[in-house]
C-alpha cells in the first residue's frame, strides 16, 4: 500500500467513523427511536401514553398503569412498516478541507448513481405480561426493541457512499417491572431494562484519493471514481441497562393523568471493521460509547361519556446527550459531530365506543427531529419532522380474547442535507483535520405507512 502518510491514514480513519455513525431512516419516532410498543397505543397517535391503555402493553409507556389490570394479561403484537424514500443526490471533493483545495480537486464531482432510494419493509414486534399479585401489587414484563434502524442505499455505487451505505442497529429490550396501588386514586411502578445492542454499518473508502494524496497516484485514476474503492464494514454488540418509572392518578373513573420516565442506556460497543480493496485492505478493533437518550412522557385521559373519550400526551427525549461521536481505535481517535437537539413530541387522540364489541380510535401527532441543521444531517441520519395520522380499532370476541388493529400514515418533511461532510479527524495537524474529505447535496421524499396487529389475553 505504499509508506504511511497522515492524509491518507486520515482516509481510513474516516472510513471507520461513518462506519460508527448512527442514522435514522429506518426508525419511526424522532432520533433512531422506536415508539412502536402497542398496536391499541397507536390507533391514537400514542396520546394515551403514560395515562394507560386496557391491555398488557401499556407496561412499557407506564408500569404504574398496569394497576388497571385485573388477574393476569397477555398482549403481543408487531407492526408492518412500508417506507418509501427517493434520493436525489449530488457529491463531490470537499473543497473546504485544505488537502483537497491543495490538491486542485475541490468541488469535483463524485462518480456514481445520483437517484436512488432507501426503500424499506421490516417488522417490530412487541410484548409484555402483567400479574395481578394482590389488591396492591403487581408484577410484569415487556420484551421489545425501543430503538432500532435500518437503511439501505439500493445502490452502493451511488454519490454518497464515502457517507453511508448501509446501517442497522438492532435492540432486544427486556424489562421486568413492579406497580404499587397506594389507594384507589394513585399508583405507581418501577422496572429495570437490560438492553442488547447489535449492529452492521458499512461504507465505501476511497483508495484512489488516499493513493494520490500519499505521495504514490494510481496510474490513469479518475478522480471521483469507485474503481479503487475499497469496502469497509463492522459488526458490533453490547449489552446496556436502564430503569424507568411512572404515576398514575385517577381523580375519578373517568380521568387519568399519568408521568412516566425511561432512563438513558449507556452502550460500549465493540466492533471489528474490516476494509477491503485494490489500495486499502486492513482490519482494526474499534469501540464506541453511545448513550441512549433518557424521556419524560406526560399524558392525559378523560372520558366525556360512556362511548367518547379524549387524550392528549407531550413526550421530551434529551438527545441533546447525543452531540458528537467519539470512535476509540487501536490507532487513535476520531470525532464526527451531532450536535442533537432535544425532540419534543405531542400528540392527541379520540377512542368512540360503538358496542360492547367494538372500540374505534384515532390520532395525530407531530415529532419533532432532533438534527439542528442540513449541513449536520448525513445520509446516515436523514431524519426530520413528520406528522403521525393514526386509525385503530379493538374487537372483543369475549371477556378473555381481544385483537387490536392500527394503520398509521407519516407525512415525513422532506429531508435535505446541504454540503454535507464526511468524517473528520481532529487529531491531524491544524487545520488539514478540521472538515472531511468528501462532500454531500441530496433531497429525499419520504413517507412511512404502518399496518399493526396485536392480540390480547386475559387469564382468569
Amino acid at each position: 500500500m505504499g509508506k504511511h502518510h497522515p492524509v491518507k491514514g486520515h482516509i481510513r480513519r474516516g472510513g471507520l467513523v461513518c462506519l460508527l455513525s448512527m442514522l435514522s431512516a429506518g426508525a419511526h419516532a424522532a432520533g433512531f427511536a422506536l415508539i412502536e410498543q402497542s398496536v391499541s397505543s397507536m390507533g391514537t397517535a400514542y396520546a394515551n401514553g403514560s395515562a394507560g391503555m386496557d391491555d398488557a402493553s401499556t407496561i412499557f409507556f407506564n408500569p404504574a398503569s398496569m394497576t388497571r389490570l385485573a388477574g393476569q394479561q397477555v398482549s403481543g403484537g408487531f407492526h408492518i412498516v412500508k417506507s418509501d424514500v427517493d434520493v436525489d443526490a449530488k457529491g463531490s471533493y470537499n473543497s473546504k478541507n485544505l488537502a483537497i483545495a491543495g490538491s486542485g480537486l475541490g468541488g469535483v464531482p463524485i462518480q456514481g448513481k445520483k437517484n436512488t432510494n432507501t426503500d424499506l419493509l421490516a417488522a417490530v414486534p412487541h410484548g409484555g405480561y402483567s400479574y395481578q399479585f394482590s389488591d396492591q401489587l403487581w408484577l410484569g414484563l415487556t420484551v421489545n426493541a425501543p430503538f432500532g434502524l435500518k437503511t439501505k442505499y439500493d445502490d452502493d455505487d451511488w454519490v454518497g457512499r464515502y457517507h453511508a451505505v448501509k446501517s442497522e442497529l438492532v435492540t432486544y429490550n427486556i424489562n421486568p417491572s413492579i406497580a404499587f396501588k397506594f389507594s384507589e386514586h394513585a399508583s405507581i411502578g418501577m422496572g429495570l431494562s437490560a438492553m442488547y445492542a447489535d449492529g452492521e454499518l458499512t461504507n465505501a473508502v476511497d483508495g484512489g484519493l488516499a493513493a494520490a494524496l500519499g505521495g504514490a497516484p494510481i496510474p490513469g485514476w479518475i478522480p471521483g471514481s469507485s474503481t479503487y474503492d475499497s469496502d469497509a464494514k463492522l459488526t458490533g454488540d453490547d449489552w446496556g441497562y436502564g430503569f424507568n418509572f411512572g404515576v398514575l392518578v385517577e381523580p375519578n373513573e373517568n380521568t387519568r393523568i399519568g408521568m412516566s420516565y425511561r432512563s438513558q442506556v449507556n452502550l460500549d460497543i465493540e466492533g471489528d471493521v474490516r476494509i477491503r480493496g485494490p489500495v486499502i485492505s486492513r482490519t482494526e478493533d474499534a469501540e464506541l460509547d453511545l448513550t441512549l437518550p433518557d424521556s419524560v412522557s406526560f399524558s392525559a385521559y378523560h372520558a366525556f361519556s360512556p362511548k367518547l373519550a379524549l387524550m392528549a400526551d407531550v413526550t421530551w427525549t434529551n438527545w441533546s446527550e447525543f452531540d458528537e461521536i467519539r470512535v476509540d481505535r487501536e490507532s487513535g481517535k476520531t470525532v464526527t459531530p451531532t450536535e442533537w437537539d432535544d425532540s419534543v413530541r405531542f400528540a392527541v387522540g379520540a377512542a368512540y365506543r360503538h358496542n360492547d364489541s367494538w372500540l374505534y380510535r384515532a390520532g395525530l401527532a407531530y415529532d419533532q427531529t432532533p438534527v439542528p441543521e442540513d449541513q449536520l444531517r448525513t445520509p446516515r441520519v436523514p431524519d426530520e419532522d413528520r406528522i403521525w395520522l393514526t386509525l385503530g380499532a379493538n374487537y372483543r370476541y369475549s371477556k378473555q380474547l381481544s385483537v387490536d388493529i392500527g394503520y398509521a400514515h407519516l407525512f415525513v418533511k422532506d429531508p435535505e442535507i446541504k454540503n454535507g461532510p464526511d468524517a473528520h479527524d481532529p487529531t491531524l495537524p491544524f487545520p488539514v483535520g478540521l472538515t472531511g474529505f468528501h462532500s454531500l447535496n441530496a433531497e429525499y421524499d419520504a413517507s412511512v405507512n404502518m399496518l399493526s396487529m396485536q392480540l390480547n389475553w386475559q387469564f382468569d
